[in-house]
Order: structure tokens, then sequence, then C-alpha cells
């Protein structure tokens, strides 16, 4: 069983914490909406029996903002804020099962030119009510309405291993672009988000990376967005 990640990423934005704490505030929600496993979050802790202790009330907007707060870059010497990178969250999901196990990152508010800004979800390597081929891409397209990235996927982690992770779009299964897409190789599909861009589904089941016909549509699609 492969292991699925989300990854969001964007350049220099200066976001305030009002408004991280609102954008993390709807992208929890969302994601509460989209899997009963993504809907309920713990900080980590020392151990498993410690995380457990530590329940974000994901309702809580004045918990979030401590948590964006706690999650600031500081100096080695002083512990001063780093103002320009920003703020950050991690959290997981508490599943007993490891294939029930879910994280997520965020970094918001970075505007630093060196650093950008990112949202992570390690994915559950299944669903509570159904497959998550059904649902990856209304997450991914959650995660386009929310945080409006430069662009996002979902891949698996042998494919970041094995392909070249630095060139960007990174395609696997499913990519994001803020730019309308006209076409892709069948079995693809295009789900146009009105006004913020297009998500590809390069096929519909997720690439086992062993394939030829994956490859070839994969090239395809990175072809297709590299003109």
């Amino acid at each position: 069983m492969q292991s699925f990640m989300l990854g969001a990423y964007w350049d220099a934005r200066r976001d305030t914490l009002d408004t991280c704490v609102e954008k993390a505030a709807r992208f929890f929600a969302g994601m509460a909406e989209i899997d009963p496993l993504l809907a309920q979050w713990y900080e980590k802790g020392r151990s498993r029996k410690d995380a457990l202790t530590k329940k974000v009330d994901i309702l809580d907007r004045k918990r979030l903002e401590e948590l964006l707060l706690k999650g600031r870059n500081r100096t080695d010497v002083g512990r001063e804020i780093i103002d320009d990178l920003g703020f950050s969250i991690r959290l997981w999901n508490g599943a007993s099962q490891e294939e029930a196990e879910a994280t997520v990152g965020i970094h918001c508010g970075c505007y630093s030119e060196r650093v950008g800004n990112n949202v992570i979800i390690d994915l559950p390597c299944q669903s509570e009510s159904s497959p998550w081929v059904s649902k990856a891409s209304s997450l991914l397209a959650l995660v386009a309405e929310t945080w409006r990235p430069k662009w996002a996927g979902i891949m698996s982690e042998r494919a970041m291993r094995e392909r070249d992770f630095s060139s960007h779009p990174f395609v696997d299964w499913m990519v994001y672009v803020p730019r309308p897409i006209a076409a892709v190789p069948s079995p693809g599909r295009i789900e146009t988000l009105d006004g913020l861009g297009s998500i590809i589904v390069v096929q519909p089941d997720p690439p086992l990376g062993a394939d030829s016909e994956e490859a070839s549509r994969i090239r395809q699609v990175e072809r297709l967005l590299a003109a």
C-alpha cells in the first residue's frame, strides 16, 4: 500500500496573523467535511499517549491563533522572533491504526524571498467512509480555494523519491495549477475551479509507479504544463 501526500506551495506572501487564522479555520472545517479521519487533530507530544492529551478544537480560532504563534521561527541566540518567516502549525489526527494516520503542516505568512509557504498533508492510506480516490480531488480543491497556491499536487512518496521533485509543478496522480487547462490525455480529466484554475487528474486510480503507460501519461501532462 503506497503512501500519498498533498503538497501546496506558494512564494513570499505577507499574510497577517488574522488572515492565517481565518484561512486555517476554513481549511480545518473543510477537511472535516471531506472525511472523518481529517476531522480531529492533536498537537505533537513526547509520545503517542502524551499527544492524545493535546486535542485541538479546530472551531476555536483563539486556539488556532495560539498554535500559529507558537510555531513562529526564532533565532538561535536570544530566541527572538523572525518576523519574515511567518507562522506555522503541525498536527496529527490521532488515529489508532497506522493506515488511518494523517498529519498536516501549515506554513503561512512568510514573506522572506528565500523561504516559501506551504501546506503539507500526509494522507491516510484508507478512508473511513469511501476510498481516497473519490475524495482526493475535493481535498485538492479545498487547498486551492483556501490558500491560493502557486501549484499543488497529490503524489506518492515513491514518486517523490524516484523522480526529480525539484521540477515544479510536480506531476503524479493529481496536480493543481492556477490557470485554465483545455485538455489532457485520456483517461485523465480536468476539474475546473471557477476563477482559480484547474485540477488535472492524470488517471482515475492512484499511480503504482511501475507501468510504462502510466509514466507516459505523466510525461505528457508535464509537457502540457511546461508549454
